[in-house]
């Protein structure tokens, strides 16, 4: 028993004195001229920290350079996992850097890139990913309630107010508003808010996300769709009587706008089809590739189109024309060109 309270006192004593050499602290000697830098640091770069809100793996392989092609940086871009899911992405210019931050949010197989630039003397790992910037449209604000203080209290009852979008501040009326606003991400979204004007009575002013990419139309959440979330799956409630929807982004116009359709007339029947007719008034042979119906003086005839898989992986069409098929190989590089038929990289 002695010598056992001895190893303890002894023990206790060398614990003492570590933990006393610990909190003395370590004061580093530098030569003259020296800073404290590793060679080749001396040119500037800034950081950016930032995870994806997505419960799938990311490859950095591919997500480098997915990112890398949409950011387009002048000087380059070094990418690297500091954590699992967090990445490090190293700049060499400040204009890069700031296109990354101002122009967001960004996405990377629809999920939302949460990010931040890195403060000086502090660790990439410490940098809190808690926030993303983003535009918001406010939709039917009433007259006599546009000011910029107004603007700005309404950032904050979304989130945190950034800044907001003075190019058009000259206008007497606009349909919309922009603000920048920095949202927490661990918070649902709004779709809408109750605005009590002077005279107590109220009305609705709603709002639109622009760049938003997947939420939950259940729970309004980011980072998941309602498809993949608990709360959907334990309700009860159809999904056309979920409150959120896709009408909570802002969408612009896209593709072009038909600006001469009130001049242009149909084409002939004989003309419109693909394929050699046999007369002026004649019916119109179909081309393989043509799926609409051809409205003809007797009335409208619906052609069947099928495809099936050749013995070589090829696509074959044919159309069935009364009693007849019409046998057509097709090639396959006739894909209609879009965002959806664009390869993504394989998660």
């Amino acid at each position: 028993m002695a010598d056992q309270a001895a190893v303890a006192g002894l023990t206790a004593q060398w614990a003492d004195m570590v933990l006393a050499e610990e909190e003395g602290g370590f004061v580093p000697q530098l030569a003259d001229g020296q800073n404290g830098e590793a060679v080749g640091e001396d040119e500037p770069l800034w950081g950016v920290v930032g995870r994806f809100l997505t419960r799938k793996l990311v490859k950095l392989e591919f997500m480098s350079q997915v990112m890398a092609s949409v950011w387009q940086p002048v000087s380059g871009v070094q990418a690297s996992e500091i954590q699992p899911g967090v990445f490090l992405f190293v700049f060499h210019h400040i204009t890069d850097v700031k296109r990354v931050l101002e122009e967001g949010p960004w996405s990377y197989d629809n999920s939302t890139f949460v990010c931040k630039q890195v403060p000086e003397n502090v660790l990439p790992v410490n940098v809190k990913l808690d926030t993303v910037d983003m535009w918001v449209q406010i939709h039917e604000l009433p007259m006599g309630y546009t000011s910029e203080l107004i603007q700005e209290q309404i950032g904050n009852y979304l989130g945190v107010f950034v800044k907001r979008d003075d190019r058009f501040q000259n206008m007497p009326w606009r349909t919309f508003y922009r603000v920048r606003v920095s949202l927490s991400v661990d918070r649902p979204l709004k779709r809408r808010m109750k605005f009590i004007k002077r005279d107590k009575t109220s009305c609705w002013v709603y709002f639109k996300y622009e760049r938003l990419h997947t939420y939950c139309y259940f729970c309004e959440m980011l980072g998941h769709s309602y498809k993949f979330c608990r709360g959907a799956r334990d309700s009860v409630m159809p999904v056309e009587e979920y409150l959120y929807g896709p009408d909570l982004r802002a969408r612009g116009s896209r593709g072009p706008r038909p600006v001469g359709g009130s001049w242009l007339l149909p084409l002939p029947t004989a003309v419109r089809g693909s394929g050699s007719g046999e007369g002026k008034n004649g019916p119109a042979q179909r081309g393989v590739g043509s799926g609409r119906e051809v409205e003809g003086e007797t009335g409208v005839v619906a052609v069947a189109k099928r495809r099936r898989e050749g013995l070589e992986g090829e696509d074959v069409g044919y159309e069935v024309e009364g009693s007849d098929v019409v046998m057509a190989d097709r090639s396959k590089n006739l894909q209609q060109a879009g965002t959806g038929s664009q390869a993504r990289p394989t998660q």
